[in-house]
């Protein structure tokens, strides 16, 4: 392991601890609440999904487009196209904010390193922040960065399947022929609902990936503390 005796942080270094500091409690807070907004979200759903489920399916398939009916039934099919982006959101804020965390424990240990050594009388060293330190927080960045570009693609999606679930079931969407553009709007949500839904955990990975390199360089700090602890006790 790398060390130096320059104990001063870069400016980019004092920027992010000082933003983590400030922001992982946020973080965790909207992560929660996102999350219990879904979980209430989800419950209306169901709710009407139940409604539009006590209709016969002959009244169902022939609701007609902008009726109380088709509405339902496209609120329910784009609420399903665009929670879950929202719910992968709210995760990728709650581990975004632990990665914070570790982030502030982080300069904590390196700052308490500092002060034991100058109170023990002997010139402080520090570890040369290793390749983990540097890779964590970008880890971070990009899978949050993953995580709302997923919810707005979730977004659009949503728009989409509402707009083709407003017709007519048996005379519109079942009779669509090849090439209409019912059938092009079908295609088009089905194949985007294909790769959307692997993106999402590619983003929590990055974000777990994260946090593994963070908690790996905590790892290293304490080795390198209890080493240069060992040195200073035995005189060198």
């Amino acid at each position: 392991m790398k060390e130096t005796t320059n104990i001063e942080m870069s400016s980019m270094d004092k920027m992010m601890q000082g933003m983590a500091k400030m922001m992982w409690m946020p973080s965790v807070v909207m992560g929660l609440l996102i999350v219990l907004i879904s979980l209430y979200i989800g419950w209306q759903n169901s709710q009407d999904i139940s409604e539009w489920l006590s209709n016969s399916k002959l009244v169902r398939d022939t609701a007609e487009a902008g009726s109380t009916l088709a509405l339902q039934k496209a609120s329910i099919e784009s609420t399903f196209a665009w929670l879950p982006g929202f719910k992968f959101l709210g995760m990728g804020l709650l581990f975004s904010g632990i990665v914070f965390l570790l982030a502030t424990i982080i300069g904590a240990l390196r700052q308490a390193g500092v002060t034991v050594q100058k109170a023990a009388g002997v010139q402080p060293k520090v570890l040369v922040k290793p390749m983990t330190g540097k890779l964590f927080p970008m880890f971070m960045m990009l899978g949050l960065i993953i995580l709302i570009i997923n919810f707005i693609v979730d977004l659009n999606l949503a728009a989409q399947a509402s707009s083709y679930w407003n017709h007519n079931i048996k005379g519109e969407l079942d009779a669509a022929g090849s090439g209409s553009e019912l059938l092009a709007q079908l295609s088009s949500i089905q194949a985007t609902k294909a790769w959307v839904e692997p993106l999402k955990f590619v983003g929590l990975a990055f974000l777990f990936t994260s946090i593994a390199l963070a908690l790996a360089t905590i790892r290293k700090i304490l080795g390198f503390q209890a080493r240069r602890m060992a040195e200073i006790v035995e005189g060198k």
